[in-house]
């Protein structure tokens, strides 16, 4: 049989030129290669150490190189290497050293450091591991243990950022989540105050429709004087301003406090009930606070943000209270009741019902997102807020528990003591809400 020739391309410049995008698709596949090789540096003031460490590993990762400690610092920034080959004893600044300053830095404290030595004390060994290295290989070097070793931390470093990523993303689709859940327990809060507002309003805007059509009833009776008109202006104007206050009061409730400062635990529910307390009593709900407004217990806080809290607590004692009522207890005096007292170094936050106590199967997980006793119109919220507020932001704790009429909410506080309380603030007192204290 006659030799095999190869059989050209019809036409040899479009040969030549055929082979041309086999090896440009070659050295495109060699680059993409490159790009996705793990970066290693090694650090050796040995000439043959770094090119034997070369030949083994080259294959395998994408190498960059220093002959001493301080062009290792240097190289690092510019590198960023997922492992470094590190040798202990160089010139200007040994590996110990090298490793300790990476290891303060927060952007390279994560690289994995294998140092490399023909030191074989135990005492070495061990500086090298407390100064923050991840392995020690002994020189000479055997080409199996150097690519295990490296190859090992690199996959645990490549593990631990992931992991890390993971664990990130999770904590921000949480915190989302939460501003999100945040929001709308807002939005709900904001439904009751506007509801409130306009029972609120009733009364004087009937006061001043009066006031209106009273002053044409003077006009075409021939009473309409200066003195007349006068006095009918003083009452609009008293109308109006008590209708401005209660914007100006639920308007400071719903502004989100920016800092902690000292409060009056008991004047954040004396503040409350100054507001809402009106809507209870067309709810024939009774809301008891068994302590005086001037009780001197004070916690260190976001206030605002805490009585939010405190409104909460109370609309879910008294929808409570409306459910109960509605099983067949129309005659039940519904009543929410608190007491707050001093227990060592806390504050402890006594909130009671007689609204019939909630299932045992939900209670354990009633400050979870999403889970509501209420049949219908419950979103779940505004008890896991009421949780990330007091737990999260206040240093504080929360629980629920059934009594034999119905639950009882228990908030700790950390005790703000005089010596820490400085400039306490002053209570927030309107001519508007009164005293309610005993």
């Amino acid at each position: 049989m006659g030799s095999r020739a190869l059989v050209p391309l019809q036409g040899g410049s479009e040969g030549r030129g055929g082979a041309a995008p086999l090896l440009l698709l070659l050295r495109l596949n060699y680059n993409i290669r490159i790009i996705f090789m793990y970066s290693v540096l090694i650090v050796d003031d040995e000439p043959s150490n770094r090119q034997l460490l070369r030949q083994i590993l080259m294959d395998r990762y994408r190498l960059s190189f220093a002959a001493d400690g301080i062009n290792a610092l240097e190289a690092v920034v510019k590198v960023r290497p997922e492992l470094i080959l590190l040798d202990i004893m160089m010139p200007h600044m040994d590996g110990y050293e090298v490793c300790r300053r990476l290891k303060s830095d927060p952007v390279m404290a994560d690289i994995p450091v294998i140092f490399i030595s023909a030191l074989t004390d135990i005492a070495e060994k061990v500086n090298a591991f407390d100064s923050g290295g991840v392995d020690y290989i002994s020189k000479p070097f055997q080409r199996e243990e150097v690519v295990a070793r490296v190859q090992t931390h690199l996959n645990l470093y490549s593990l631990q950022k992931t992991l890390q990523k993971r664990v990130q993303e999770e904590v921000d689709r949480r915190r989302l989540e939460e501003q999100m859940l945040f929001q709308q327990s807002k939005m709900a809060a904001m439904g009751e105050m506007i509801a409130s507002i306009a029972h609120q309003w009733k009364q004087p805007l009937s006061a001043l429709s009066l006031v209106i059509q009273d002053i044409e009833v003077a006009f075409d009776v021939g009473e309409l004087d200066k003195q007349y008109i006068e006095q009918s202006v003083k009452q609009s104007m008293d109308l109006i301003k008590h209708m401005s206050q209660t914007v100006y009061d639920f308007q400071n409730f719903l502004k989100p406090s920016t800092h902690r400062d000292p409060f009056s635990v008991s004047e954040a529910f004396y503040d409350v009930a100054g507001l809402f307390s009106d809507q209870l009593k067309k709810d024939n709900v009774e809301l008891r606070l068994n302590i005086p407004r001037t009780l001197g217990l004070y916690s260190s806080g976001y206030i605002n943000e805490f009585k939010q809290v405190i409104l909460n607590l109370i609309n879910n004692s008294r929808d409570a209270i409306k459910t109960w009522q509605k099983k067949g207890n129309p005659d039940n005096e519904g009543w929410i009741e608190v007491d707050i007292e001093r227990s060592n170094d806390k504050v402890v936050v006594c909130l009671r019902d007689n609204g019939g106590g909630i299932d045992q199967s939900v209670i354990d997980s009633l400050f979870e997102p999403y889970v509501t006793t209420k049949a219908e119109g419950g979103t779940g919220i505004g008890l896991y807020m009421s949780r990330a507020i007091i737990e999260g932001k206040m240093e504080g704790s929360i629980s629920a528990s059934n009594t034999q009429e119905g639950v009882e909410f228990v908030i700790t506080l950390p005790l703000l003591r005089e010596e820490n309380k400085g400039a306490a603030p002053p209570p927030l007192r309107t001519p508007l809400q009164g005293d309610q204290s005993p």
